[in-house]
């Protein structure tokens, strides 16, 4: 019925500190599971300023111990920053610690920030995700073999047999050609036809399945809070909404076509927008539960102080859980 994101930006204007964050992240992992929860979903970025998570895996590994069934999300993996053959080793053990729960989105990148902090050449990009997706399926599928002068051999095998789930993330025509291409899933940041388009379309001149792409439906909401007031919780809620809402703008540039793009400048025209960003009242969130088969929580939303968050959390937990539970009884 709900998933969770994580990625831990705290902006210059939250009370909170960073260790608080993330332990409270953890616990919301816990109360997800606790609450059945459909997934954690833990995002990427570097070099940010608001300290926005850098280490999916080791967060991805923390939620991994905190639980014992829910499954997690690294979305997105950001290929290029690192070593294919030690991320293979670290997708394998903690594939043997999750038990199998870690899936991969693996992502592009969009920031110049970070392809000059990891010395990848912009240019060979494209090139680059592709051969070091290659070497990421050939490592986790226990295969021996040479990559630049040095002999493969990752171990242990993980315990999913050829290893965990790996799909791909993009919002262009290019990465959806990528995705089919590689016989992968496409998860774009749009919900936009053309790429579901492309993609079956180099699917079938490859000659690997169609069908595999899963966009984000038009309206709905990926930042989302419940509460029973709503105009008392965008008056607390709405400073770190905008803060994710324009720092995500600011690297996406005003020509994104990403369901999660935001070009408002206040809190009262993010409301406004009733975009990605939302805060409803329970009655609302069910609605949207049933128009979209899923909440999009997104609690620590841009360094949003715990005690605020788990209000929003308490509230799906005693007004929107117990009858969606009571409906599908």
């Amino acid at each position: 019925m709900f998933t969770i994101r994580l990625d831990l930006r705290l902006a210059p204007s939250s009370p909170a500190t960073m260790g608080e964050l993330y332990h409270a992240a953890l616990d919301m992992a816990a109360w997800t599971e606790a609450q059945g929860g459909y997934a954690a979903v833990i995002s990427e970025h570097h070099g940010s300023a608001d300290g926005y998570l850098p280490s999916p895996m080791i967060m991805a590994t923390a939620v991994a111990a905190r639980t014992t069934t829910l499954p997690i999300n690294v979305g997105a993996l950001l290929l290029l920053m690192y070593d294919p053959i030690k991320l293979a080793e670290d997708m394998a053990v903690l594939d043997h610690l999750s038990g199998g729960r870690v899936s991969y989105i693996l992502g592009l990148g969009y920031r110049d920030e970070e392809y000059a902090m990891f010395g990848v050449d912009p240019r060979r990009r494209a090139a680059l995700m592709e051969e070091h997706i290659d070497v990421l399926k050939r490592a986790l599928a226990g295969e021996r073999f040479e990559w630049r002068g040095r002999t493969v051999s990752v171990t242990p095998r993980p315990a999913t047999p050829g290893g965990p789930p790996l799909m791909y993330g993009g919002g262009t025509p290019a990465a959806a050609r990528r995705a089919a291409r590689l016989g992968m899933m496409l998860l774009p940041m749009s919900g936009d036809p053309a790429l579901a388009e492309a993609y079956d379309a180099e699917a079938t001149r490859v000659g690997n399945p169609t069908g595999l792409t899963m966009g984000v439906p038009p309206g709905s909401p990926s930042s989302l809070f419940v509460a029973d007031d709503v105009d008392a919780a965008w008056a607390e809620f709405g400073p770190y909404l905008l803060h994710d809402a324009t720092a995500y703008a600011a690297w996406l540039g005003p020509d994104s076509t990403a369901a999660s793009y935001s070009g408002s400048s206040d809190v009262e025209s993010l409301r406004a927008e009733a975009g990605s960003y939302r805060i409803v009242t329970p009655a609302e969130a069910i609605e949207l539960v049933g128009r979209f088969g899923v909440l999009g929580l997104h609690p620590l939303c841009g360094g949003l102080p715990p005690a605020l968050a788990w209000k929003s959390l308490r509230t799906v937990e005693t007004s929107v859980l117990p009858a969606l539970r009571g409906a599908a009884g």
